[in-house]
């Protein structure tokens, strides 16, 4: 079996990325980090096409790293489906915190090469700018192009991260009892504090990232019907 672990940035993995590594050895991880939202929609797109064609399993047990879901799944011609022996994971995160935090990283976070920080340091992108940006419409969707999120055997949300991290263990057993600790998080936040933003600005986001709002809804709806699954041992309701 291959744990398949999509990383949204911004939303939880870092911190976790390391304890799965500790517990399952590094030799046991493959990291797939090539920045995909880097390259223009059309470039992302058409190479996770490509590479669902191509891909065997991976020689490791966990795969976690950022890129598009359908990367490591087959294509039918209308969408993503699983491959066989492979199990599929993912955190989501409330779309407007994640894109705020997302902002203070790039600010403090050196990521050359990268063709739109680049540009949003060059051009100093103010808050504002980088929250409405064109590349940044939402960025979580984006990430789960055509595969449906019902086909994730685990989802997770950085909003009940400790609840997620027992969920994690109930599906996937071998990663059971991981332990997190705190990391590559804006040393100004606690890891429960919320970012405060413009009324304005935050109606505006939303407004321009309804596909993100439909999705982490959809995502807190399955993740809650599976929390209860797991509270009642397992059993359905």
């Amino acid at each position: 079996m291959t744990i398949v672990f999509l990383h949204i940035p911004k939303a939880a993995g870092t911190s976790l990325k390391q304890a799965i590594s500790e517990r399952i050895g590094p030799a046991n991880m493959v990291y797939d980090y090539h920045r995909p939202m880097a390259k223009a929609r059309w470039r992302r797109n058409g190479d996770c096409l490509i590479s669902s064609c191509l891909t065997r399993q991976p020689r490791g047990q966990v795969v976690f790293g950022h890129f598009l879901a359908g990367k490591y799944a087959h294509f039918t011609g209308s969408g993503f489906i699983k491959r066989p022996g492979f199990h599929y994971a993912i955190f989501f995160r409330e779309p407007l915190q994640r894109a705020v935090s997302h902002y203070h990283f790039w600010k403090r976070t050196y990521l050359g090469g990268h063709r739109v920080w680049e540009r949003f340091t060059r051009e100093n992108w103010s808050l504002e700018r980088f929250l409405l940006s064109t590349e940044h419409v939402d960025f979580q969707a984006q990430f789960v192009w055509r595969f449906p999120i019902e086909l994730f055997n685990f989802i997770g949300l950085a909003e009940h991260y400790r609840n997620s991290l027992e969920m994690l263990g109930w599906v996937f057993p071998v990663l059971a009892g991981l332990d997190v600790r705190e990391e590559n998080i804006n040393t100004e936040k606690s890891i429960d504090s919320v970012y405060r933003v413009d009324p304005g600005l935050a109606e505006d986001f939303k407004r321009a990232n309804k596909i993100d709002y439909s999705l982490y809804a959809r995502a807190e709806e399955i993740f809650l019907s599976r929390r209860s699954c797991f509270l009642n041992g397992g059993r359905t309701e």
